[in-house]
Formats: structure tokens, sequence, C-alpha cells
């Protein structure tokens, strides 16, 4: 039998509480140890199983214990494997902890749950809607900062649900404003030279409104899901794939969660045409629709020239078809899918008979 903590299996969307939940388990892992426990990462879509176990039960002259991560667990279904890994978690090495992740919750196969301990399963949802603002506050308040319910809304309306991409936009926040951003954070002259190169200036305790939200989303040199919708709005085929391919390399996004993020960004487009096409004025229908800043709106009024009311239907409905094949396909496969959509929605406008066939086909 396993012994207790060998064995995790964490599950659900909620990346940040999962990442604070592993800090601490290495944490206690180097108090009972005496030294950091040496750290291995995989993914499962790699189909790296064989050299997991190995590393698990392969002994090491720097460390007194192992830690593996093995993610995207929901891509393990076959019988072989889940027999393989099943015989070690029935014993495993003593000096090694496995940890199995996944964003997926129905997903995982019903076999690869048995093989790990009830106690060590946990499940990690999203923040609730009413917990967000609190979580936006309090993170600034501990770094001597504060920030203005409209940013606060702002942000919690334009960055994924989960905390992982709070506390990573907002760490970058604070440093952007030249605030002490956590233990990352450059110390000193560093972090005002970092700010300044940044273009930012060090203004410790002062209040952090819309515009510096805004700032950071749209001028900083990362790339985002708001990037692509800025390149993919304009119809800029090329720049869409070149933003695209700088997202997948960071592996910081998954495709579900771009789609996702997308799927946002064109409803609210489709959103301001209709009203637009009722008479309202751009500024008229971005107060209406709560679209905040000047170069929000300014993109979504370039956006509507390069669109038809069709066409923003057809993306929306594209979401949908790539959003249910990224969710049955394996993560390998992701990169090509997501190419295929952006080339649909910006040079077919979502359109064309052909669209639901080749998504369905890969």
């Amino acid at each position: 039998m396993s012994k207790p903590g060998a064995l995790h299996l964490l599950l659900g969307p909620e990346e940040g509480e999962k990442e604070a939940f592993v800090e601490r388990l290495l944490e206690r892992l180097s108090r009972e140890t005496g030294g950091s426990p040496e750290v291995h990462r995989f993914y499962a879509f790699e189909n790296v199983l064989p050299e997991v176990l190995s590393v698990l039960r392969t002994g090491t002259l720097f460390s007194s214990h192992r830690v593996v991560l093995l993610r995207g667990v929901e891509e393990i279904r076959r019988k072989a494997d889940i027999d393989m890994l099943a015989a070690y978690c029935d014993r495993p090495a003593p000096d090694s902890t496995l940890i199995l992740v996944s964003q997926e919750v129905g997903r995982i196969d019903d076999r690869l749950k048995k093989v790990v301990p009830k106690e060590g399963q946990q499940i990690f949802w999203e923040l609730f809607e009413n917990q967000k603002m609190g979580w936006i506050v309090s993170f600034f308040r501990q770094r001597g900062l504060e920030i203005d319910p409209e940013a606060a809304g702002f942000l919690l309306e334009m960055v994924e649900n989960n905390t992982r991409e709070l506390r990573d936009t907002c760490d970058k926040l604070a440093l952007y404003l030249g605030a002490a951003a956590g233990k990352d954070a450059l110390p000193g002259a560093a972090g005002a030279a970092a700010a300044a190169e940044r273009g930012a200036v060090p203004r410790r305790g002062r209040r952090i409104e819309l515009a510096d939200v805004e700032g950071l989303l749209y001028h900083s040199k990362e790339e985002n899901v708001f990037t692509l919708f800025e390149r993919m709005s304009l119809r800029d085929f090329a720049a869409s794939l070149e933003v695209l391919d700088k997202i997948l390399l960071s592996r910081e996004t998954d495709a579900v969660q771009l789609l996702g993020g997308l799927l946002s960004q064109y409803r609210k487009l489709l959103s301001l045409k209709l009203l637009t096409g009722q008479g309202y004025s751009a500024a008229e229908a971005c107060g209406r629709l709560g679209i905040r800043g000047k170069r929000i709106q300014k993109l979504y009024g370039e956006a509507l020239r390069h669109h038809r009311v069709e066409e923003l239907e057809g993306i929306i409905r594209l979401v949908a078809v790539f959003d249910r094949r990224a969710r049955e396909l394996k993560s390998g496969l992701h990169a090509c899918l997501l190419g295929l959509f952006v080339y649909h929605a910006v040079l077919n406008g979502g359109l064309g008979q052909s669209t639901r066939r080749q998504a369905l086909s890969l």
C-alpha cells in the first residue's frame, strides 16, 4: 500500500490554488527531509510515463527526496498505461512523491482515480463572483497599494477566472508601478531600474487606476489573449499567428482558456456592433457595455470596421466548435487546432462550409 502523502491527484480549473498547494507540500517535504526536494515536471500528452516511473524509482545523489509533477493526466486512457501507473501507486518509492494534475474533472478516467487514495485527491474550483474582488483588493493591500473599484472590475473582466492568472497579472502590475510584488520582485534600485525599463515610474503607496491596468494588459512586451484578440480583430493574419506562437511557447495558457478569452472579447464586439447598428454612437455603446478606457474603446472602434454582424456571429459559433474539439483532442494537437481557428476567424470571418469539417477532421 502507498504511504500517506506519496500520491496526489489535483483536479479542477483553479490553477492558482493548485500551485499554492504544491508550494506548501514542497515546503513541508523540505522540513521533513532536511533539504529541498528534487522536482521534475512532465506532460502526459508527451507519452512519458515510463520515464516518469523511472525517475520516481531511481535514487539521486543531490537530494533526499524527489517530487514528480505529471500534468494533463486526462490524456492517460490506455489500459496498459493505467496498469503501469497502478502498479507503481500500489508500491510507491519511499523517497518520492507523485503529483498528478489536470484542469479537468469529468474527463479523468475512473480507473485513474482509483489508483490514488481518496485522501490524496482534491478538486480546486474557480472563485465565486463575490470572492474575486476581495482577492484583488487584498493582494494589492498587502503590497502597500490600493486599487480603484473600476480598475479592479476591468481587471476581473479581462483576466482569466483563476487565481494563477490573477496573481500573475497583479504581480506584473505591482512591478509595473514599482511596488514590491512578492518574493520574486526585484528589490531597491534593481526594482526601480526594472520598472524604469518598462517605462513605469516607481510610485509606492499610490492608487491603481483604470489607465494603469489598461497600460499593462495592452502595452507590456508579453503576448496574451488580449494582444491576440487585438491582432485578430484587425484581421491581421500574419501578426495573429506570430502572437499565437509566442503564447503557445510560453505554455502559460491552454487551448480551452485561450478560446474562452477570445469568446468573451468577440461577444462584446458583437454586442457593440449591434448597438451601433441601432443608432448608438460608439461612445454610447461602449458606455452601455462597460467597455472602459480610451485605449480599448479605440481598439473596439477599429475592430467594428473590420467585421460584419454575420462574421462576428460566425466566429462565436466557430469558438464553440473548436472548444469542443480542443476538449476531445490530445494537447499535442492543440497548436494545429488553434492555428486553424485563427485562419478561419481572421480570413473567413468564421464563415465557410469547410470550417466545421476541417476542425472535426483533426
